[in-house]
């Protein structure tokens, strides 16, 4: 999968200060701001017009471009210490009868070697994309659902649902690419191929069909959506609480609560969305030999339908505790990472910026 690329961008969600005025003041400020009478229903142009600037104007924020490129690259980072594991999970998730579980992983990489990381560039790529994507992407959608009327409470949830099923799709490509860079050894092993498919990621992105790159988008673009519905919810609620309750605890405990309570709620959601991700990687799998008229072509319903079929409920989440193992190297790496950024003072000379432009006046990032 691409493991989780949006974890750093929640821990910087700008507020602006309108969302805390009154709600007659704030319907007249955007009503001026879209130069439409109070009153008039507002056109659809008109509120991601609105939106835009109010992005815009917290993306300008020093502070906030320091932590979206902290996040992206934190991101890639931790892609690339669990990468093996990622390797394993495509593995399990397409069936291999040797690499089966966990416990398969020193086989693997014994039996891959160095060749285990061919398909990182395109994790990485991805990973570092949509970091930084996703910090300019929540705060559009945040606003314009804010336009919509949506309670502030579950704002978080759709907002993250929108921007993560465009990041999802634009992240199937090289998605793709990976998968087959992943699968091809052991395919070149058994026979299955006579040449690897792509001789490296650029090779994959380039020459590829565009059928096969978005042969599985509609499962990736399903599980990003709920994934980052349900990372953005967990994320808002536990910063809510740390707000009004972390003053009771010392610094090092609310470390721990901030940087592990991140890291269970990614658990959590990569858990609840985990048919998806299975459909997801066996569709991938299986990309290669449908576009290529070895296999039949399959949908993600008859995906689903043939799981279920094969393994019954319980069938969906076969592989689970490859990916539980995958997102806790993954979440513990950004979240410590994260944490050593503020504390190492990487921040200072941002956070000074950020104050001199007046920003910190305007948001709370």
């Amino acid at each position: 999968s691409s493991i989780g690329r949006r974890a750093e961008a929640t821990s910087v969600m700008a507020a602006t200060s309108s969302a805390a005025q009154p709600m007659e003041p704030l319907r007249r400020m955007e009503a001026r701001e879209r130069h439409a009478p109070i009153g008039e229903v507002p056109s659809f142009s008109g509120i991601c017009a609105q939106a835009w600037r109010s992005a815009a104007t917290s993306m300008s924020d020093p502070l906030v471009q320091q932590q979206a490129l902290e996040g992206a690259s934190l991101r890639a980072a931790a892609a690339f210490a669990a990468y093996p594991v990622d390797v394993l999970k495509t593995q399990v998730q397409a069936g291999h009868p040797q690499y089966r579980n966990l416990r398969a992983a020193p086989r693997l990489i014994a039996d891959y070697r160095m060749r285990v990381f061919r398909g990182y560039p395109g994790v990485g790529a991805n990973s570092f994309l949509m970091g930084a994507l996703m910090f300019g992407g929540y705060r559009f959608f945040d606003n314009f659902w804010r336009l919509q009327g949506v309670p502030e409470y579950w704002r978080p949830a759709v907002a993250g649902a929108s921007i993560g099923a465009i990041c999802g799709l634009a992240a199937t490509p090289l998605e793709q690419v990976k998968t087959v860079m992943a699968l091809q050894e052991s395919w070149l092993k058994e026979g299955r191929i006579k040449e690897r498919v792509f001789r490296s990621v650029p090779h994959g992105a380039l020459a590829g069909s565009w059928r096969l790159k978005f042969y599985a988008a509609t499962p990736l673009v399903c599980r990003t959506a709920l994934f980052d519905c349900q990372l953005f919810f967990y994320n808002s609620r536990l910063r809510e609480w740390l707000s009004a309750e972390g003053h009771k605890y010392s610094e090092n405990t609310r470390v721990f609560f901030g940087t592990f309570g991140f890291m269970l709620a990614g658990l959590v959601g990569a858990t609840i969305n985990y048919p998806f991700d299975l459909v997801k990687g066996r569709m991938m799998a299986e990309a290669y030999p449908a576009t290529t008229g070895q296999v039949a072509v399959s949908s993600m319903p008859t995906t689903f339908a043939k799981v279920i079929k094969d393994g019954g409920v319980m069938g969906l989440f076969r592989g689970l505790p490859t990916r539980s193992a995958l997102h806790a190297i993954v979440w513990c790496c950004v979240g410590v990472g994260r944490e050593a950024c503020e504390r190492s003072g990487l921040r200072d000379a941002a956070k000074a910026r950020s104050a001199a432009q007046g920003h910190s006046k305007k948001l709370s990032a």
